[in-house]
């Protein structure tokens, strides 16, 4: 899977996030959509419950880097026209979170 931190903000196409394990992936587009779940072998030993919470943890920090993605885009373009997004274009998309709220969210749900 590829670093985010390998591409800019406008070529980046997908963005990964895994657990602390590195045993549960969600591959997220600009957006927020899920596209793809990587499953190490060893989930197969986690109890349904357990595995369900961790999957869904994992793709809710996932979806809101994809909603962070566009952000970031729309904030690349307008600094690339010499200007800046109006606070205006936010309230259309509400979640479209700040780095900062991304940051503190990955905290609180991955627990890293």
């Amino acid at each position: 899977m590829t670093s985010p931190k390998d591409q800019t903000p406008q070529q980046q196409d997908r963005y990964e996030i895994f657990n602390r394990n590195r045993t549960i992936g969600v591959s997220t587009v600009p957006g927020g959509a899920v596209n793809g779940v990587f499953l190490h072998e060893s989930v197969r030993q986690m109890n349904e419950r357990n595995l369900t919470r961790e999957i869904l943890s994992v793709a809710s920090v996932a979806s809101m880097r994809g909603r962070l993605g566009v952000r970031e885009r729309m904030e690349a373009a307008a600094a690339a026209n010499g200007t800046t997004v109006p606070a205006s274009a936010f309230e259309v998309l509400p979640d479209a979170p700040t780095a900062e709220q991304y940051e503190q969210y990955k905290r609180e749900t991955l627990r890293y």
